[in-house]
């Protein structure tokens, strides 16, 4: 995963028009999953102002949903493939992670 060729393309054209961009990272229940690379490789080798606005609960056959970094409360996947959706708290384990990372969103 990561950022790939025809994003480069896409974003040199919106570079040039000054388009705003939102990214979405998807997949980070398979093998591998890894956010902060992708968001490094868009700072990195885009060159964007690139923060995280949710993170994931669990990465690969553990992704159980996403913190909302802005509303900061929890989005928990549930049913069979994960279509019911059911706010919670912030994990207790999460919480210095969460705030870290809404901190980086508020910089950027």
């Amino acid at each position: 995963g990561g950022v790939q060729s025809q994003s480069i393309t896409v974003d040199k054209q919106m570079k040039r028009y000054n388009v705003p961009r939102i990214a979405f990272i998807n997949k980070l229940d398979r093998v591998g999953a890894n956010p902060w690379k992708v968001i490094d490789q868009l700072r990195e080798t885009l060159r964007l102002n690139a923060a995280p606005m949710q993170v994931p609960i669990g990465l690969e056959g553990e992704h159980k949903g996403v913190v909302d970094l802005v509303e900061r409360k929890a989005i928990i996947f549930e049913g069979e493939y994960g279509e019911k959706l059911t706010d919670a708290p912030v994990p207790a384990d999460m919480e210095d992670f969460v705030d870290e990372k809404r901190a980086e969103m508020i910089e950027i």
